[in-house]
């Protein structure tokens, strides 16, 4: 089967089919409202130049849209959560659980509001969990 690397275009549409294609993530977002951004931090030594980012368009439960995020996004999304490849890489293994990850700061939310988002912990679980599903080839040496 394919392997997509992190957080790239490919990953983000398969990314998004996986999310659409979850249904305890339906409902445990059904009442969110607005746009995410999960971003991975530059890191030279990887072959990441650049920090980047998925957009994700969340509505009601449904992903709207899944794609590589535009230096616009960054201004538009209400919600970014970053953090370097090795921890997002720990999270989507399941080594790292998200929210101690969150509260340890290893997950930055680099904006937007923690007391809306910790109304949506199982939400934010479920987003997690999802990106398990894609088949992801991350850099050598993480």
């Amino acid at each position: 089967s394919k392997m997509y690397e992190p957080f790239s275009e490919e990953w983000a549409n398969a990314y998004g089919e996986a999310l659409n294609a979850n249904e305890a993530y339906r409902q445990a977002a059904a009442t969110w409202e607005g746009a995410l951004i999960l971003a991975v931090e530059a890191d030279p030594a990887l072959g990441l130049p650049e920090k980047r980012g998925i957009y994700l368009d969340l509505y009601h439960g449904q992903c709207r849209e899944a794609r590589m995020a535009t230096p616009q996004d960054y201004e538009q999304a209400p919600y970014v959560i970053s953090a370097d490849a090795r921890t997002w890489k720990e999270i989507t293994e399941g080594i790292l659980d998200p929210i101690s990850a969150l509260m340890r700061g290893k997950l930055k939310l680099e904006k937007g509001d923690m007391a809306a988002l910790a109304g949506y912990m199982m939400a934010a679980l479920e987003l997690t969990n999802t990106a398990k599903k894609v088949p992801t080839q991350y850099p050598e040496g993480l």
